[in-house]
């Protein structure tokens, strides 16, 4: 019977799994285990939310509608022109970071004097509060007494935009006030990815004849591109869920011309206490950010 039980041969893949050492999976598993109840369990209860119509007043006990607040949204002009608004608040964004930050990271790979101060004074606006960056930017912004029109008015403008009162103005704005706070992150990101380019191709093209925009464009642009679409992702994300400096500068105003997403998801939730819709809002808004995420990561891979 021994021998007979020796000669039983296990299938290839459960002798696969029998072999393989599982030291790794099992220090990682903690780690694994509190990430999926960090974030997965918030995921589960904002969808169990997002059927339900909630309201926090009176602590009435969630009542079941189903798909309801999804389908209320179809039919949400204003949550579908705050989604418009954030699409077009985050092309801006990206059309603006992306090639600002490009160029002050060739600028920075320059030698010259003074390079490491800039450098550091490139810093200042990330690590500085976003809050507290916009109240200053309403401050340098006013119509009256900001900075902004002694400057214009230097320069012969007596009359500039009313840059977060015009409704033409204030998606511009905005989007120049973020992209004064998060280019440099760009530009850092570009400034790593230039320092580990290799040097070889770069003086086989000098040797060759290539100018410095051939230079730049078949051999700086293609190499330096993984680390231009993680930059990208970084930025997508956050201007996709922007609503700090949008609540502290406008408020969403004048009207509804500078409301996002996540600022009337915000309101939805907590200030109109549509609790189960703000929750089907932020639902819509995770697929989004979730779906361009993945979409990148891929062009990542194939770069």
């Amino acid at each position: 019977m021994v021998a007979l039980a020796r000669t039983i041969v296990k299938p290839a893949p459960l002798r696969r799994l029998w072999r393989h050492d599982w030291t790794p999976e099992l220090l990682l598993a903690p780690a694994l285990v509190a990430i999926a109840v960090v974030m997965g369990f918030p995921l589960l209860y904002l969808i169990y939310m997002s059927v339900h119509k909630w309201s926090l007043i009176g602590y009435a006990a969630p009542a079941f509608i189903g798909a309801g607040n999804f389908t209320a949204l179809v039919g949400d002009d204003r949550f579908v022109q705050s989604l418009l608004r954030t699409l077009y608040f985050t092309a801006a964004g990206l059309a603006t970071n992306l090639p600002a930050g490009l160029g002050i990271a060739l600028l920075l790979n320059c030698e010259f004097f003074g390079r490491n101060v800039l450098r550091a004074l490139l810093i200042f606006p990330m690590v500085a509060t976003p809050v507290a960056m916009g109240l200053v930017w309403v401050v340098m912004l006013d119509p009256s007494l900001g900075i902004v029109r002694y400057i214009f008015g230097l320069v012969g403008v007596v009359n500039p935009p009313l840059w977060l009162s015009d409704i033409n103005w204030v998606i511009p704005t905005l989007v120049l006030v973020d992209a004064w706070m998060w280019t440099p992150m760009v530009a850092l990101i570009c400034s790593a990815g230039l320092a580990a380019l290799p040097v070889e191709p770069f003086e086989a093209a000098t040797v060759d004849g290539a100018s410095a925009w051939q230079r730049f464009r078949y051999l700086t642009l293609p190499l330096l591109m993984p680390m231009l679409l993680v930059a990208t992702m970084l930025r997508l994300m956050d201007l996709l869920k922007v609503i700090d400096i949008v609540y502290v500068m406008t408020g969403g105003g004048p009207g509804h011309a500078s409301e996002t997403i996540n600022l009337y998801n915000y309101l939805v939730a907590l200030s109109y206490d549509k609790v189960g819709y703000g929750a089907a809002v932020a639902l819509v808004l995770f697929a989004i950010v979730l779906l361009a995420t993945l979409g990148l990561i891929r062009l990542r891979r194939a770069a």
